[in-house]
């Protein structure tokens, strides 16, 4: 194999990559911020976007950790959820 077709077959695999991670994070805010809205404490709330919120991979799992800034009544606050990746691809709040 030549070295310039490793070099566009790794910059493929990083780019695959690249988009798993976001469509990964996109899940786990949606699923977090969902859940954010059926909580009566929340519901009310508003929630920040997904850019203007923290989404971190837990080290050593499937988790992500989403931390969401809302307001409320004019109190700032954040919203801490934790997301599991399933079987099917799907995220499920565990915290």
């Amino acid at each position: 194999m030549s070295i310039y077709r490793f070099a566009v077959l790794c910059a493929l695999g990083m780019a695959v990559g690249a988009c798993a991670k976001g469509e990964d994070e996109r899940l786990a805010y949606e699923v977090c911020l969902a859940a954010a809205k059926k909580d009566p404490k929340y519901a009310k709330a508003t929630l920040a976007s997904q850019a203007g919120s923290n989404i971190q991979a837990s080290t050593g799992d499937a988790d992500i950790r989403v931390n969401i800034p809302y307001e409320l009544d004019g109190n700032k606050g954040l919203y801490q959820c934790i997301a599991a990746k399933q079987a099917d691809g799907s995220y499920k709040v565990t915290f």
